[in-house]
């Protein structure tokens, strides 16, 4: 049986000041990478291994994954995927998540929408894409490109697992990739944004996913990590 254990970067600066992060790079913040630190001694505590490493090439991904394994004392080579990289927000990237939650209450006020204070990611999503097409260069990502591309990523992990006869492999990417592509597997729609370092446990069998769990901080919190961390929503203030 292969398990895919997909789990979100550690903490970063952009999550702390309030920026789209999407697919610009931001250093994890020294909680972030502590963090990171505590999710490897929560595997090694309860005894869990990897046979194989995959990261998004986005460094915070390629971090997190470094330290995790290093506290975990699991040598492997961690295999960088494009594929596996954050949803690509266009115009936004590296703008203040103020602006975005802006130009998204102005979109659906100009719509005629009323008493919507908030949208789930999925919704999210698709309407950037919108506004980047009109508004900025297009390179927006809808919700259906960017789940082709990182699916195409977890295929090819899947595959390559099985292949190999491997059981267990890790794999760090982003929350609000990860969120989407739960999200497609049957998660609620209504469900929370995916947690730094939280890990959703994948059942993959020949080709076919399924959801074990999602959104698990137990092993940041048995390696000593932060506890409680609130999950982030995207409310039209």
């Amino acid at each position: 049986m292969l398990e895919l254990w997909l789990t979100r970067h550690g903490e970063t600066e952009y999550n702390t000041n309030g920026v789209v992060q999407g697919i610009v790079n931001s250093n994890l913040t020294e909680r972030g990478a502590a963090d990171a630190q505590a999710l490897g001694r929560g595997f090694a505590a309860k005894h869990i291994t990897f046979d194989a490493a995959y990261a998004s090439d986005l460094q915070r991904a390629v971090d997190t994954a470094e330290i995790a394994l290093r506290a975990a004392n699991i040598d492997l080579p961690i295999t960088k995927l494009p594929g596996l990289r954050e949803q690509n927000f266009g115009m936004f990237d590296g703008q203040p998540e103020t602006q975005r939650q802006g130009a998204l209450a102005k979109m659906l006020a100009d719509a005629g929408v009323a008493n919507v204070d908030s949208l789930n990611m999925l919704q999210m999503v698709n309407l950037v894409r919108i506004l980047d097409i009109h508004g900025g260069k297009g390179t927006a990502e809808s919700s259906k490109m960017s789940l082709a591309r990182f699916n195409a990523a977890i295929q090819q992990i899947g595959r390559t697992a099985e292949q190999n006869d491997q059981q267990r492999v890790f794999i760090v990417a982003h929350g609000a990739i990860i969120w989407l592509w739960l999200n497609s597997l049957g998660m609620p729609a209504d469900a929370g944004f995916i947690k730094n370092v939280a890990v959703s446990r994948i059942l993959f069998n020949d080709g076919k996913c399924t959801i074990l769990s999602m959104n698990d901080r137990q092993y940041v919190e048995a390696g000593g990590g932060t506890k409680n961390i609130p999950t982030q929503e995207f409310k039209l203030d």
